[in-house]
């Protein structure tokens, strides 16, 4: 009886370890879990995305992280009806706005950082390859 008790704990064990856990977030980014997708290059969980399409959501832009090639427009869109702006280290910003597009060509390799100066802790990376 103990050796059946026995294989019963240690198989509910196996079986708890081998759980995800993940948590995901309103901006789509997931904290790991069954191992993530957290070790792409510092993507944050985004599955390392290569998307060159960002949207503008309630405090976040989804993807957060994304690669693209040199040479890249990327493009923003508001949804929400909510006013951001993503605005670059190097000035470079679309405005305030709360619906439409934004656009920026990338034609130089380099890791571009981003917020929305009008919410605290909306950022985003551009990285350009």
């Amino acid at each position: 009886m103990r050796g059946v008790f026995r294989t019963l704990a240690v198989a509910a064990l196996v079986a708890v370890a081998s759980c995800g856990g993940a948590t995901t977030y309103p901006n789509g980014n997931s904290s790991g879990g069954n191992g993530g997708n957290g070790g792409n290059g510092g993507t944050g969980g985004t599955s390392g995305s290569t998307s060159n399409s960002i949207a503008l959501g309630d405090d976040f832009f989804n993807p957060s992280t994304t690669t693209v090639g040199v040479g890249t427009t990327v493009t923003w869109t508001w949804s929400t009806g909510t006013t951001h702006n993503v605005t670059f280290a190097d000035g470079t910003t679309s405005g305030d706005k709360s619906s439409g597009t934004y656009t920026r060509t990338f034609n130089t390799a380099g890791t571009y950082s981003y917020q929305c100066t009008i919410h605290t802790g909306m950022t985003g990376t551009i990285v350009v390859q």
